[in-house]
């Protein structure tokens, strides 16, 4: 019941969102907005979304093939039937969907696959810390920036990608430096819960045994300098690709724009969908393409922000359910191949 409620809290918040863009909208303009989009320059906005896909899965090989032994198809697949989970579903489990069915697929340990999850989603944090850091560089208003209000009728801090890149570095630290605390200590701790077998019973502490192993091993991997480098250079590139992808679009209706537009929105888009909401990030994903192109390029016409908002999500929500339906298919077919190392 709880699940639900939150499933159609989070729906309603999409909605809003969503009714707060367009509820100005004159769909006839709009529509001829979005047909004024070059569709070449779509198409190769959704394939650098496709290639975005292949680097995320090779940051990831170079985090898991650290220490186990999986195959690419099966980092592949993993990965996109677990971002179909979080296009689909509430409450952001794609990543768990991801862990599980990289277990399912090549038998490593869940524990560690949740480990390795966590791992490549702090790469994945310094890939877009970077892309702060251009924002940074090129947007630094001097005073609160506020929106149209026939949009948002909101002010937005001057130090808004300031304060976000704060937090991003922040949380990346505070992972690391569990990892490495859990790294070091994990073997104290063990010896720790031995003394008390005769009260929590001899199969709690082989499961919990089995359990601190696999997660140290997992994270062993930052002692790895080829893998770390590997798993953060293919974060860069990652988003990379998505920086790629918006100047393409935003070519595609002819708009002007100062260089720093496509990491300002990319950063928006990410913190909006950090949030758990409504499936499909609908909403989320429009007011954040909107937001920066209306904090970066004031003057732009609201019915080209609001075609670019919706070929934008679309391009990422078509890229995603495709290529994820794709995945399952293809692995309903497969026999597990891979066996880790440990078990």
């Amino acid at each position: 019941m709880r699940k639900i409620i939150r499933f159609l809290v989070a729906t309603a918040i999409g909605i809003f969102l969503l009714w707060i863009v367009f509820r100005t909208t004159n769909f006839t303009e709009l529509w001829n907005a979005i047909k004024t989009c070059n569709l070449w320059l779509f198409l190769l906005c959704i394939g650098t979304i496709l290639i975005s896909f292949v680097t995320r899965v090779i940051r990831w090989h170079f985090i898991v093939n650290s220490n186990d032994q999986a195959s690419f198809r099966h980092l592949f697949t993993s990965t996109q039937i677990g971002f179909l989970a979080n296009f689909l579903l509430p409450g952001r489990i794609g990543e768990a969907v991801r862990a599980g069915a990289l277990t399912k697929f090549t038998q490593i340990p869940l524990s560690k696959s949740l480990t390795y999850v966590a791992l490549d989603r702090t790469t994945d944090l310094l890939g877009l810390l970077v892309i702060l850091i251009f924002a940074l560089i090129g947007f630094h208003p001097k005073q609160d920036i506020t929106l149209p209000p026939e949009i948002f009728n909101i002010t937005l801090p001057a130090n808004l990608i300031q304060k976000a890149a704060i937090i991003t570095l922040t949380i990346i630290g505070l992972i690391f430096g569990l990892c490495i605390f859990f790294y070091l200590y994990s073997n104290r701790f063990l010896q720790h819960i031995k003394i008390a077998e005769k009260i929590l019973g001899e199969r709690l502490i082989l499961f919990l045994t089995h359990l601190v192993k696999n997660i140290r091993e997992a994270i062993s991997m930052i002692k790895d300098t080829k893998a770390i480098i590997g798993a953060v250079f293919f974060s860069c590139l990652t988003w990379g690709c998505f920086w790629l992808s918006y100047i393409f679009l935003f070519k595609a209706f002819n708009v002007q724009y100062p260089w720093y537009t496509p990491p300002v929105s990319i950063a928006l888009i990410s913190f909006l969908i950090s949030v758990p909401g409504a499936p499909g990030f609908i909403g989320q994903f429009h007011v954040g393409v909107m937001g920066g192109l209306f904090l970066t390029v004031p003057n732009i016409d609201i019915n080209i922000a609001r075609a670019i908002a919706i070929l934008a999500h679309g391009a990422n929500f078509l890229s995603v359910v495709s290529v994820g339906l794709l995945c399952i298919y293809i692995e309903q077919f497969s026999p597990i191949t891979n066996t880790p190392k440990n078990k």
